[in-house]
């Protein structure tokens, strides 16, 4: 498959800003050359691109990557050879599009801690939301068609009126935070 694809500054920087929003910890020390056509060691753990990597570069459905310092390392998956090796700023940039910018949360602790109490008071076992299909669920990327996302009761809100425009999904005994809208997931409570 060709994977060679042109891509501009401005899609670096929303590439960047996407992976940010992930949350993955870059590996500092690799014994693999970062340049493209390198087989990655089947030992690295890699991570799929998002759905807004893919949104942005089509041609990467189904690949998966690598943070390496302040590199993204895209690798095809079939081979593990390395097919792009993008700059990587590990947060949002001052250009990236405001649309990452408007996912930046503004919850404290206090809020995290209501949606611990609502979620100790109404336990997991009696939701069996997503079970038909098992999908990965990873901040940063959206919330699969199928998986149902619920409002917070009023109570929730009341307590924490910042929690007021977003729902949740519980999944494998952790909640995410869901920015509605866009079916996003902007953050993971354990």
């Amino acid at each position: 498959m060709n994977t060679s694809v042109d891509i501009n500054d401005q899609q670096r920087t929303r590439i960047s800003s996407s992976i940010s929003h992930l949350n993955v910890r870059p590996l500092t020390n690799v014994n693999f050359s970062l340049s493209v056509g390198t087989v990655v060691p089947r030992d690295i753990r890699l991570q799929p691109l998002p759905a807004e990597v893919v949104e942005i570069v089509p041609q990467y459905r189904g690949y998966n990557f690598v943070l390496v310092k302040d590199e993204v390392v895209v690798v095809e998956p079939s081979s593990y050879k390395i097919v792009a090796v993008l700059p990587y700023s590990g947060r949002a940039t001052a250009s990236a599009p405001a649309r990452a910018e408007q996912r930046k949360t503004t919850f404290n602790d206090r809020d995290r801690e209501v949606i611990r109490k609502h979620v100790r008071a109404h336990p997991v076992e009696r939701r069996t939301i997503g079970s038909t299909v098992r999908t990965e669920i990873r901040t940063g990327e959206r919330v699969p068609e199928g998986v149902e996302i619920e409002a917070f009761p009023e109570t929730v809100y009341r307590e924490a009126p910042t929690l007021r425009e977003y729902r949740y999904i519980n999944r494998d005994s952790h909640t995410y935070i869901v920015e509605p809208r866009e079916r996003l997931i902007i953050e993971e409570i354990d």
